[in-house]
């Protein structure tokens, strides 16, 4: 999104960052599943071009102290980040175990040692 404001308007793109990350902020993570606002807030963050394009949320029970549901709300988001990351770093573990060799030696098997000489300006060194 940077580089496409960047590259439209080279003169004056620091103006657009704040709206740029809060797009970003907006946006569903691939891999947690969630949004950022979401997951640090623990609520999705209305702009006034979602509420035209649909009313937000009541709460259905307005008796529940704010704290208590957001503390619920948090916990839940977390859980959720903390198994989608789970699931993707399992499924990353299992595509890089697929493509990687083992050691080709085996204990006690005999190698043959590199040791390069030094420069000569290094030979009179003490270390």
């Amino acid at each position: 999104m940077l580089r496409t404001t960047a590259s439209d308007n080279y003169n004056n793109w620091p103006s657009f960052l704040p709206a740029l990350m809060s797009a970003y902020r907006m946006t569903t993570h691939s891999v947690t599943g969630t949004t950022p606002n979401l997951a640090m807030l623990g609520h999705d963050v209305l702009i006034p071009a979602t509420l035209i394009a649909q009313t937000p949320d009541e709460p259905s029970k307005p008796v529940t102290p704010y704290v208590t549901t957001f503390r619920s709300t948090i916990c839940e988001v977390h859980h959720r980040i903390h198994q989608n990351t789970g699931a993707v770093a399992k499924t990353q573990k299992n595509y890089f175990d697929k493509y990687v060799r083992g050691s080709p030696f085996h204990v006690d098997q005999l190698v043959w040692l590199y040791w390069p000489r030094p420069p000569l300006r290094q030979q009179k060194r003490k270390l």
